[in-house]
């Protein structure tokens, strides 16, 4: 009997053990990685100690994917993200841990750095047949401020009664927006614009499903030509689907020898009647296989089959030659800003210049800006912004005059054009243009 007693007494005094390790769980909370970078093959998350170290959270988090949940202390934190155990911290936010409650760092790129934004995974559920939504401007260095529409018209057919589900987004929205979602799902198509400017589409998003009480994040992010959006849905609590750009911008510069020059791709027109030496402003098509139809003087070349257009890429289409024998050639461009805190302005150089076989380049204030061969453009280098001081000179053979008191603005990005006819006699010319 006595043996039982302590037993038994041994078991009581456990109980309390057992629930204090039952409450010591309780007080945690569970966060995640978002690794919404194109730059970053894989992302691991830290937490940062009291002495500067780095305790290991998430490991392995590959580009456009969401880790797993991780429990860890309630508590404030300093987050670090990095792309290797050996490398400097990508980015760094911070936050509070509730116990129970989930959280997640959605890391993005924008402007060349590396950002972390902190997001509360605790909304509560919209109303019967709604879902909730907000969006996320994690591109505010290359647009500023934007606005997304949810519609059922295309988005090249707005009408004046379609009006902006979210407007002026610079970051991430504070609160969520309701939005009518039945029970089988329904399905808006989101465009998203500059803010304020419904002409420049950034981003079509054709038929994105939400489902009744869903609660999710639109988050957008930069693309290799530096002006169009990728997009990607972040369910709360659940799985990210990208929806990356469709779209890309072609433009027109006609340098025919002479003449008047149409084009027309994959049956949208760019630009009708261009004069020779001329850049058209960048008209938004669909990504994929590219057909173009060129005119000059209304002579129609043979369709030309381009190379394929890149989601979310910039292009220059320079048609060159004469009416009866003309050349379409694609440039891309890079429309990224400046990353430089000092040399905010990029520029390069595009030869168009008929029946001459050698390259061309060109300097702005005795700066090389780009050496290229005929129909091609130079890298792109960096440069001061200037206000109304600057001189553009090339340098051919039989020169074209130089461009003085040239204003090149921070956070542009500028293509030369040294472009005309090389002949006997002829005077090539000079151009700068404003890209973008």
């Amino acid at each position: 009997m006595r043996l039982k007693t302590w037993a038994a007494l041994a078991v009581a005094l456990s109980l309390p053990l057992l629930s204090g390790c039952g409450d010591d769980n309780a007080q945690k909370g569970f966060v995640r990685i978002i690794n919404a970078t194109t730059e970053f093959t894989s992302l691991d998350l830290y937490t940062q100690a009291s002495d500067g170290s780095n305790d290991l959270v998430v490991s392995g988090t590959a580009s456009g994917a969401a880790s797993a949940y991780t429990s860890i202390d309630k508590g404030g934190y300093t987050f670090n993200v990095k792309s290797g155990s050996g490398a400097s911290n990508a980015a760094t936010t911070t936050g509070t841990v509730s116990k129970t409650d989930h959280y997640t760092i959605v890391t993005y790129v924008t402007g060349g750095s590396a950002k972390a934004q902190f997001l509360s995974d605790e909304e509560s559920s919209p109303a019967s047949n709604n879902a909730k939504l907000r969006v996320f401007n994690a591109a505010p260095s290359e647009t500023t401020s934007v606005d997304v529409y949810l519609t059922t018209n295309p988005c090249n057919a707005l009408t004046v009664a379609d009006t902006a589900f979210a407007s002026a987004v610079t970051s991430l929205q504070s609160t969520y927006s309701q939005v009518t979602a039945s029970g089988s799902g329904s399905a808006w198509n989101v465009c998203v614009f500059p803010a304020g400017d419904k002409s420049t589409l950034l981003l079509d998003l054709p038929s994105l499903t939400l489902k009744n009480q869903e609660i999710a994040t639109l988050i957008l992010t930069h693309t290799t030509g530096g002006v169009l959006l990728n997009g990607a849905v972040l369910d709360q609590q659940g799985a990210m689907v990208q929806s990356p750009s469709a779209i890309s911008r072609v433009r027109l510069a006609a340098d025919p020898v002479s003449g008047l020059t149409t084009l027309t791709v994959n049956g949208t027109e760019i630009t009708a009647q261009a004069a020779a030496q001329s850049v058209s402003s960048y008209v938004t098509i669909p990504s994929g296989t590219t057909t173009a139809a060129v005119t000059i003087d209304g002579v129609t070349m043979n369709a030309t089959t381009l190379p394929a257009l890149a989601s979310g890429s910039d292009y220059t289409l320079l048609v060159t030659g004469t009416s009866s024998n003309p050349t379409a050639t694609l440039i891309t461009d890079d429309n990224s800003l400046s990353t430089s805190t000092t040399q905010t302005v990029k520029a390069r150089v595009i030869n168009g210049v008929n029946n001459f076989s050698g390259s061309v380049s060109a300097t702005i204030d005795n700066k090389t800006v780009g050496t290229a061969a005929f129909a091609t453009a130079s890298p792109y280098v960096t440069i001061p912004a200037t206000s109304g001081t600057s001189t553009v000179l090339p340098s051919i053979t039989t020169n074209p005059a130089s461009l003085t008191s040239q204003t090149f603005a921070a956070g542009t990005v500028n293509t030369v054009f040294i472009w005309g006819d090389g002949s006997t006699g002829q005077t090539p010319k000079l151009g700068v243009q404003g890209d973008r």
